[in-house]
């Protein structure tokens, strides 16, 4: 347990009797004792609101269990307090990566290496959040220079199979994962990356071997998550859905979380009650007229990384991936209106000149990002933007924005199906994933009064059924001539950090569709909890 150093407050106690106060406190977090610990480190504050030691260590204990808004706070105020202080940036940045605020996160771990070279814990970080951001190139050597302070760093070669993954080297990363396993068979990394790099078939040994895992007494909970979803997928591939199921769920169960209805509820509400018809009239002329972004959202595992694969094969077009740029220029609001009253309802004081501020912002991050000098357009495929249509029709009025669309059912079982980070709380159980799924439609059909025709709808379905056809209707879409390459979206050689890394190295199939029905007797809780919320399926 790492505490950081050096000198960073003024305190009108005696710094022994804190640093004895600290020291109890790490013993009992070493111990698993987190309310221990938790109740010292507290008291330290109570005597030194900002000591950085306290600060750091209650949000690396907050970052442990899950509450990832407390620890980024604590560790923001634990930097401040401490700037210069490796730990702190490390631990700070790893927080601003699992908030996914991933260009941030680059940023802090980079001067937590530049103060500190030889910080193992910073380069596996860095090298994480570069597998995250879609930079498995960078990530690579992050993970080698791990290796060389570490030569038996698991989590080194863990991160190396999931770089090579994202970056179509399938092959080389199915070898690592089984490297990993043949060097730790009780670690769980192993067995993920190759449930994600392979199609497992009936009667392979692997199988077997995590199943035995997962019953034995002294398999950790830490490691069970992972096995659970790497049984998960294996059984799955090999038909064997019941078993799946049962897999999924204890994963979702392990991973812990809490979603919270009745914030999303209050968050839509207050979405609706800024973006109306008539703020869009008295804002004709806010914005800029720029036709470069197109804005591809839906939720996760409805086809947004096909569709922006397929766009993202024309010659003048650049596929940027998941930004965080829109949610970034959100939050950014807060600095260019008198009294900040939370992100929905920041843009009903926004001036013109504020979104085009805003905009401008936007343009120029998606430069840097647009490594492909002669694009026209740049995609950016955060699923979750289906929340900031209307800020993003208010910055870009001219801009592309499509919404992708899928079975409710295939989509709901496949987000049930992937290791989400907590950010994504609701995809833990069918009961949250099905009020969640619910309020995202009566969000689009809010977006579709009051912008319409700004939309172009997809039907994944209809993608896969008829290929050609509406790839040549999203071609048009985003204003550009038809360019055979987009079909071939297979293809294209870019790194791919989403659940979809595997379909998406594939020629367009059909055989994700209706593939829910494998799990129908399951769907049970899905189902009512889409009734409940107002769903009409």
């Amino acid at each position: 347990m790492q505490k950081g150093g050096g000198p960073g407050w003024n305190y009108p106690v005696n710094p022994f009797e804190l640093q004895k106060q600290l020291e109890v406190g790490i013993e009992h977090h070493k111990a698993g004792r987190g309310e221990e610990a938790e109740k010292v480190y507290r008291s330290v504050l109570a005597k030194v609101p900002n000591q950085p030691d306290a600060l750091n260590l209650l949000g690396v204990l907050a970052m442990e269990a899950g509450n990832h808004d407390a620890a980024f706070d604590l560790l923001e105020r634990a930097v401040a307090a401490r700037p210069k202080d490796p730990v702190c940036l490390n631990n700070y940045g790893n927080a601003l990566s699992l908030v996914r605020r991933f260009e941030e996160a680059i940023a802090t771990l980079e001067r937590s290496l530049a103060i500190k070279p030889d910080m193992a814990d910073s380069w596996l970080n860095l090298g994480r959040t570069l597998n995250l951001a879609g930079q498995g190139e960078r990530a690579l050597k992050c993970f080698d220079r791990l290796q060389k302070l570490k030569p038996d760093s698991q989590s080194a070669k863990s991160g190396v199979s999931r770089a090579l993954l994202g970056l179509g080297r399938t092959k080389e990363a199915e070898e690592v994962a089984e490297s990993l396993i043949a060097a730790a068979p009780e670690v769980s990394a192993g067995y993920v990356n190759l449930s994600n790099a392979r199609k497992f078939k009936a009667g392979d040994p692997i199988i077997e071997k995590v199943e035995q895992l997962i019953a034995g007494k002294d398999t950790s909970a830490k490691e069970l998550r992972g096995l659970y979803f790497a049984a998960a997928k294996m059984n799955d591939d090999i038909g064997r859905y019941d078993d799946a199921f049962r897999y999924y769920d204890l994963a979702n169960k392990a991973a812990g979380g809490k979603y919270d209805t009745k914030a999303l509820e209050q968050s839509y509400a207050d979405l609706r009650q800024t973006y109306t018809r008539k703020f869009f009239d008295e804002r004709r002329e806010f914005g800029l007229d720029s036709e470069r972004p197109v804005f591809i959202v839906g939720m996760p595992r409805s086809g947004t990384t096909l569709t922006e694969t397929i766009i993202g094969a024309h010659p003048k077009v650049h596929a940027a991936g998941e930004l965080e740029t829109v949610k970034k220029c959100e939050r950014e609001m807060a600095g260019l209106v008198f009294r900040d009253d939370g992100i929905h309802k920041n843009a009903r004081q926004l001036s013109w000149v504020g979104a085009e501020v805003l905009a401008q912002r936007y343009l120029d991050a998606i430069d840097v990002k647009a490594k492909n000098a002669s694009a026209t357009r740049v995609t950016d495929k955060m699923p979750h933007n289906f929340q900031a249509v209307g800020f993003i029709a208010t910055l870009f009025p001219k801009a592309r924005i499509i919404h992708t669309r899928r079975n409710p059912f295939d989509t709901c079982i496949s987000i049930l199906q992937q290791n989400f980070n907590d950010a994504h709380a609701y995809a833990r159980n069918l009961a949250d994933l099905g009020h969640h799924y619910a309020h995202y439609l009566h969000l689009m059909q809010h977006w579709r009064d009051v912008l319409p025709g700004r939309m172009l709808e997809v039907d994944y379905e209809d993608l896969v059924e008829n290929q050609e056809a509406v790839s040549r209707k999203l071609i048009d879409f985003v204003g550009l001539p038809w360019d055979e390459a987009c079909l071939r979206p297979q293809d294209v050689k870019r790194t791919v950090l989403t659940a979809s890394v595997w379909q998406v190295r594939q020629p367009v199939y059909k055989r994700s569709a209706g593939r829910w029905k494998n799990y129908e007797q399951h769907l049970g809780p899905l189902r009512d909890a889409m009734k409940a919320a107002g769903a009409n399926i």
